[in-house]
């Protein structure tokens, strides 16, 4: 999900920082390593190009941390919200390993990925918005500049079922009286949903019940699969065993169900068992995913056929998000015309009855 949340600052407010200011981060850092700046002094210098910017606090527990001479794993473990298990501990591995420029630079490449994915799914979903704000405009309109121009025509219009036009001319008078309240509630609760947003329980709860919808639950689906994959994909390519990588996998995901299978998986692992016998169970896993899965097992190269599967399901995400959009528009479209059509309807009924009684 968009972490809408960090539009909404209150005057005076530090920005709270993104997930996008932390691939600015792993991407800045992972330059100056690579160039053979110190650790130390590269916090120091992003700190002092941060100076005021939301990341300011994480860099100054950061080079605190690492002037006590604790390491960088260390520093971003104490920071969950913004840095994932997964995270600090291929951190870790690269800092034991001496392969800090390259792991950076692969958790960059991997989040910038993902991100991206997030932006085109967004980007496609801002006509269908835009389309929806035109027909909340246009039915504003006619029920506040139209509508209550009718007024005088109800009482006139005796012989005919005055009903539908008494209810404009009460929906038009209400809206004319409460605008702004209606107005500040609306802004009141963006504001709320965002703040609320921040809480990891109600993101996961929301995220879960979009999960569950007909149009665009598979485009969430299919990218939790893809960023799952590929976070398993980073792990084990690091060296670290599949079945610690199931155990940290699990903690970045919002989605319990695959949490859920994935602990079972791990607790399959480390019995000697089926691991893909839990996926199956859940049901949260396509057959072509455990096939890869099970494959991977087999030969011995989990992490290729986790990379693979990973660009599987970005593919998937990306035909899932037009084929909602494909759903989505004409059902929007056909939705303001009946609801616009249906207004304009009764006011030109009213009017010809009203004509029908001068002539």
């Amino acid at each position: 999900m968009a972490d809408w949340s960090a539009f909404f600052v209150l005057p005076g407010q530090r920005r709270q920082a993104s997930s996008e200011d932390v691939t600015l981060f792993t991407q800045e850092l992972g330059w100056m390593v690579a160039a053979g700046v110190p650790l130390g002094r590269a916090i120091d210098l992003l700190l002092l190009d941060a100076d005021g910017g939301a990341m300011e606090p994480a860099l100054r527990a950061m080079r605190t941390e690492l002037r006590a001479g604790r390491s960088l794993a260390h520093a971003l473990t104490n920071q969950p919200t913004l840095f994932p298990a997964s995270y600090a501990r291929l951190i870790g591995l690269a800092e034991t390993a001496g392969t800090l420029p390259q792991v950076l630079d692969r958790i960059h490449l991997a989040r910038t990925n993902a991100q991206t994915l997030r932006r085109k799914i967004r980007s496609a979903m801002i006509y269908p918005a835009f389309l929806v704000a035109v027909a909340v405009a246009a039915v504003a309109v006619i029920l506040l500049a139209v509508v209550p121009q009718l007024k005088v025509i109800a009482p006139a219009n005796a012989k005919a079922d005055p009903s539908a036009l008494t209810r404009l001319v009460v929906l038009s008078d209400w809206l004319t009286a409460h605008w702004l309240a209606l107005g500040l509630g609306i802004v009141l609760c963006a504001l709320a949903g965002a703040m609320a947003l921040r809480q990891p329980a109600i993101k996961r709860a929301v995220a879960e019940a979009l999960a569950a919808l007909p149009v665009i639950g598979p485009v969430i689906r299919a990218m939790r699969l893809a960023e799952l994959m590929q976070t398993l994909a980073m792990l084990t390519d690091a060296g670290l065993p599949l079945a610690d990588a199931l155990r940290l996998a699990r903690r970045t995901t919002f989605a319990p169900k695959l949490a859920d299978a994935l602990a079972q998986m791990e607790v399959a692992l480390r019995a000697g068992g089926d691991v893909t016998a839990p996926l199956q169970a859940s049901g949260q896993f396509p057959p072509l995913l455990i096939s890869l899965i099970r494959v991977g097992m087999e030969t011995g190269s989990i992490a290729p056929s986790l990379r693979q599967a990973a660009q599987i399901f970005d593919d998937k995400t990306r035909h899932a998000t037009e084929r909602a959009l494909a759903v989505l528009e004409p059902a929007i479209i056909l939705l303001i015309s009946g609801v616009v059509g249906g207004i304009i309807y009764v006011i030109v009924d009213a009017l010809m009855a009203v004509n029908d009684l001068l002539i």
